[in-house]
């Protein structure tokens, strides 16, 4: 197995705002802003009350990595959100890290 390759994506920022939300993933609750249209790689998310997501991911801010096998990158990690697609073409996860959450993300365009 080859070492795993982790490039920067963006920082993932809890919210209890309001901002001018890009999307919504019904299956999480979650409203977000597009962090490649922020200067700085940021979104946004804000969970609904009802949101199924863990509290972590509802409080806690997170940076993401791309990576070219998400399997290859969650394998025996601490799983804070198992495998899901928000999008086409689009998979990813969240770890729990020294305390903090951590996503990959996948994408196969």
């Amino acid at each position: 197995m080859e070492e795993i390759k982790y490039k920067f994506s963006h920082i993932g920022i809890p919210t209890s705002e309001e901002k001018q939300w890009d999307g919504f993933y019904e299956p999480g609750k979650i409203h977000y802003t597009d962090f490649a249209n922020d200067e700085f790689g940021v979104e946004w998310i804000k969970c609904d009350e009802n949101s199924p997501m863990p509290e972590m991911f509802q409080k806690v801010a997170h940076i993401a990595y791309q990576v070219d096998n998400i399997e290859e990158a969650i394998e025996g990690k601490e799983i804070l959100v198992e495998t899901f697609s928000p999008g086409e073409g689009v998979r990813v996860a969240f770890i729990i890290h020294n305390g903090s959450p951590v996503e990959f993300m996948e994408i196969s365009n």
